[in-house]
């Protein structure tokens, strides 16, 4: 297995945050039918691929993941991107 984790820093405020990453989140389910749920402040993501979780704080996103075997092979393709879609969503 592999880890990923990425922190960005950002100065939105708590639902704006929530709902960008809402819009990730969604994306996630439909592109790849990985399963999305909130638990406060967590959003928990689920894939059979893919174990992760991503962590809303007043001024700081966490980004968490574990990869399978068949993923880890790209986990820096993986990583950049998720770095790519944070900076976006986060108007980093």
């Amino acid at each position: 297995m592999s880890q990923i984790t990425i922190r960005r820093s950002h100065a939105l405020s708590p639902i704006a945050a929530r709902e960008r990453i809402s819009h990730v989140a969604d994306r996630l389910t439909e592109r790849f039918g990985a399963t999305c749920r909130w638990q406060g402040d967590v959003l928990h993501i689920e894939h059979a691929s893919v174990r992760g979780q991503l962590a809303l704080e007043a001024e700081m996103i966490t980004v968490e993941a574990k990869l399978g075997l068949a993923l880890a092979f790209f986990s820096g393709k993986i990583e950049a991107e998720i770095a790519r879609i944070l900076d976006r969503e986060l108007g980093a």
